[in-house]
């Protein structure tokens, strides 16, 4: 990768990008089981799902910073403590993604006719900024994992889904139940290894509430209730295909239990990617 772009890629935090792709996608195949699906939304939709997923990752660099949460010594997140970016342009930038994602919201919900999807967005926005945004910063009181759960399960999948089929189809929001907890283990698994830091900054996180030996259970919650979901959807094939990255879990699990936090948090994203699309396969043969 060059370094112009591999700049970016740690500045934006890129390897968490599967969890605003993953859900678009889902969402998407959900609709066109709906008999509804128009390429032209899903690009829009998956372009503003990046710039929100985005927007929200410099914001929560930018407010980790300027707290005091994130310091050179023990930070994974690189991009203001290594001076990538200074802290000025890094909010503007992010101020500038979420209006960009904001006119594509505005545009897609006039367009398609769906008023519903304004409030739906202005909730995204504000689980994404009060992450650690001034005032709520919810993150900061072990309430991260409820408000990811909700920003990048039933709202992108839902969203994504009223946005092709013009409706809010019950199957979207069932169908984000895995992928959420799933993208909440990215999360976890983030917090695991961050729990002795936090505490110094002096805020909670649920994986530091809970202890390390039931932070770990609870990841493997996380990971393993995924394959309840679906055996629910009336055909072999979703079942048949979420089977295949069975040894991917197993493989997190290990980690997990070895306490080998750091690449963890790299590879539960890979993970998130590689399960949300087989999902979203055996939805489509089904």
């Amino acid at each position: 990768m060059k370094p112009f772009l591999r700049k970016w890629a740690v500045i934006l935090r890129a390897y968490s990008w599967p969890a605003s792709l993953v859900p678009v996608a889902l969402g998407s195949v959900v609709a066109w089981r709906a008999g509804a699906f128009a390429w032209g939304d899903f690009w829009l939709t998956l372009t503003a799902a990046l710039l929100v997923h985005s927007a929200a990752n410099l914001a929560n660099t930018y407010f980790d910073f300027r707290n005091g949460v994130d310091r050179k010594e023990t930070a994974d997140d690189r991009g203001l403590v290594d001076g990538l970016m200074t802290p000025r342009a890094m909010l503007l930038t992010s101020l500038g993604l979420f209006a960009a994602a904001g006119a594509i919201g505005f545009l897609l919900a006039f367009k398609n006719h769906v008023p519903a999807l304004l409030w739906l967005g202005a909730a995204g926005f504000a689980l994404a900024w009060f992450y650690t945004g001034a005032g709520l910063a919810y993150k900061y009181r072990a309430l991260g994992d409820i408000g990811i759960f909700f920003a990048f399960g039933p709202c992108i999948v839902a969203g994504t889904a009223l946005i092709q089929a013009r409706a809010f189809l019950p199957e979207a929001l069932w169908a984000s139940i895995p992928v959420g907890l799933l993208i909440v283990g990215i999360l976890h698994a983030n917090n695991m290894r961050d729990a002795a830091g936090d505490a110094e900054a002096k805020f909670s996180t649920l994986a530091a509430a809970l202890g390390p030996a039931r932070a770990v259970r609870f990841y493997y919650f996380l990971v393993f209730s995924a394959y309840f979901f679906p055996f629910t959807f009336g055909s072999i094939w979703p079942p048949v295909f979420c089977a295949l990255s069975v040894p991917l879990a197993a493989g997190l699990a290990r980690r997990a239990a070895r306490g080998e936090y750091g690449p963890l948090v790299p590879e539960t994203a890979r993970f998130v990617a590689v399960y949300g699309l087989l999902l979203s396969a055996g939805l489509y043969f089904a």
